[in-house]
């Protein structure tokens, strides 16, 4: 007890704890004024976080995924805190919104309480600049493209978009300078904006005490503690438990893939602004900054005017509502577009298989960062890996004609060989017993080109003489194959025997075969990386089909790629397509007989 006493005598803090907790409470302590305390709770639970988050990240393009996903997959708790951070921003935007309700149905913004009304507005901008800036934080896939939506909406405005909006993103590509003003904004202007909204906020509130509600029975007076104070920290950890909660759900907050401007991503906003982001689906672009700044302008210039508009002392609000009836349609809007955004996404097939696309390259992300991120930063990581460039090549350079697993055309519109189980036995045997199959080269120029080796020619003459190969040969001849496939370092010397017997009257082996005009490939490595490589660069160099099967007078054969891709983007298509077809990964072959 000394020490306290010591400690009060040169601070004085038991006269200023009295100060704090003796407010008078008119009409009595109510749950209705929770609101105020929840939210201020929520604003140090962002900063704490906040703060715990710096420790860690590094604003720029090049570090900040990376920072962030280290935070949420390495550090310490880190995933804990962000979840926090994220929720607790969320959880801000609620409770600013239940404020405003509490404080519009009791009235609390009519005279002498108009500044302290204009101050809650005030935060109320600054909340949801937070929401805004601390979006691209994580310069991941979800934030950039959101983001630069906005902006880009910004820049159509008459007269200050262009260069509002150069303002914002530091010039005219969206890069460091973007992140680092963001960051700025929000671990800086906007902290100390709050600050001092939130010290004028209470001091006004001190001032002029608490609205109580119309019917409420002003000889009742409770003081601010214990009765007001309790309802407060137990609604404080109502609030904190739906945090951690919400925390413990989703294991942290989401992070998605990272920040690629060359990319086509399915961009949506948080929830709270999908209704101003569904609204701008239903108005031509060149006029998108009408409804964007001009719905949020009207609403804005509709509640500063409010204390003006009702000024009448003492009314119900019944007979108030005339004058809040464009607050609530503004609400029924606002919840009725966020529905068809959210229902519209939910049925939409393209957007699902998008965001399914885009859930599976950040987790591809995630689990490269966590071997190392080079120095050049997240994309070239991606960009180095065959998992996550080799689909975006495939569908782009050989789905058109070519079908594998699941990507390519659509059945019946395949003009090239099905290349799912390429490389293996099983489609060896599929190619030896019905080369003209649909799924194989029945849609080609090659077409009639190979003789079957199960089945009777069409032309009697021949079925005549034809003996159908053994069952053992054809399993030796695909397994010689399938081992080519893999790098030619299996026992299979029968069946190398039986090609040299069977298959080198058309087909090369080693460059050597019995007819020099034939069109058919080189079997020696067929299906290995080397083979596919040389055949996507050049199929017509000599290393797998000869310089006649690409003429002029084969129709519809595969071009050379060598001067479309890289050297690196062949090798990383040659991983892939090898890994789905022969490789690990692969899938059985979708051949039909």
């Amino acid at each position: 007890m000394k020490a306290l006493d010591w400690l009060d005598e040169r601070t004085g803090y038991r006269a200023l704890l009295d100060e704090a907790l003796d407010e008078p409470v008119s009409g009595g302590a109510r749950w209705a004024y929770v609101w105020g305390s929840a939210l201020t709770l929520s604003f140090v639970v962002q900063a704490v976080t906040g703060v715990l988050l710096m420790t860690a990240y590094q604003p720029s393009a090049t570090t900040a995924w990376s920072s962030v996903m280290y935070i949420s997959h390495q550090m310490t708790w880190g995933w804990i805190i962000r979840g926090l951070h994220h929720f607790g921003a969320q959880a801000m935007v609620v409770l600013l919104v239940a404020h405003l309700g509490q404080t519009v149905i009791y009235g609390a913004y009519k005279k002498p309480r108009e500044m302290n009304w204009f101050f809650g507005l005030a935060l109320m901008g600054v909340t949801l600049g937070f929401a805004l800036t601390g979006y691209l934080l994580p310069w991941d896939q979800k934030g950039y493209w959101a983001t630069k939506v906005a902006t880009n909406i910004a820049g159509t405005m008459p007269l200050i978009g262009q260069a509002s909006q150069r303002l914002l993103i530091g010039g005219t590509e969206y890069g460091h300078l973007t992140l680092t003003r963001f960051y700025a904004l929000h671990v800086a202007v906007l902290p100390a904006a709050m600050v001092a909204l939130v010290a004028g906020h209470v001091a006004l509130f001190r001032k002029h005490g608490i609205t109580p509600p119309r019917k409420a029975d002003l000889k009742v007076v409770d003081r601010f503690y214990p009765k007001q104070v309790g309802m407060d920290l137990l609604m404080g950890l109502v609030v904190l438990g739906v945090l951690f909660g919400l925390t413990f759900m989703n294991h942290g907050a989401h992070l998605d893939a990272p920040a690629d401007p060359a990319s086509d991503y399915p961009a949506r906003p948080e929830w709270y602004f999908l209704s101003l982001f569904e609204a701008l689906k239903h108005v031509p672009g060149n006029i998108e900054w009408v409804v964007a700044a001009g719905i949020p302008t009207l609403l804005i210039g509709y509640l500063v005017a409010l204390p003006f508009i009702d000024k009448k002392p003492d009314a119900s609000l019944l007979q108030r509502l005339p004058k809040l009836s464009p607050l609530l349609i503004v609400g029924v809007l606002a919840g009725g577009l966020t529905w068809l955004s959210m229902s519209g996404d939910a049925q939409d097939a393209d957007f699902l298989k998008a965001r399914e696309l885009a859930s599976v390259r950040a987790e591809r992300a995630i689990v490269l960062a966590q071997q190392g991120v080079p120095p050049a930063g997240p994309l070239a990581m991606l960009a180095n890996d065959p998992e996550t460039r080799g689909p975006e090549l495939y569908d782009k350079h050989c789905g058109v004609c070519h079908k594998l697993n699941e990507r390519g055309p659509e059945a019946g519109k395949e003009t090239a060989p099905n290349l799912t189980g390429f490389g293996t036995a099983a489609w060896a045997k599929a190619v030896l017993d019905n080369p003209d199959s649909d799924k194989l080269f029945g849609h080609t120029s090659f077409k009639g080109m190979m003789e079957s080796v199960t089945r009777k020619p069409a032309d009697p003459a021949a079925a005549e003489y034809f003996t159908a190969m053994k069952k053992a040969d054809i399993d030796a001849i695909s397994a010689f194959l399938a081992d080519q496939a893999q790098g030619g370092k299996g026992a299979h010397a029968a069946g190398e025997k039986l090609v040299k017997q069977r298959c080198t009257g058309c087909h090369r082996l080693d460059g050597n075969t019995d007819n020099e005009e034939s069109l058919a490939p080189e079997l020696r490595g067929w299906g290995s990386k080397s083979w596919i490589a040389q055949q996507i660069a050049n199929p017509g160099g000599g290393k797998t089909y000869p310089q006649a099967a690409m003429g002029k007078d084969v129709e519809g054969h595969m071009p050379a790629f060598e001067e479309q891709l890289s050297a690196a983007e062949i090798k990383l298509l040659t991983t892939w397509v090898w890994q789905q077809t022969s490789g690990a990964g692969a899938k059985p072959a979708a051949t039909e007989k």
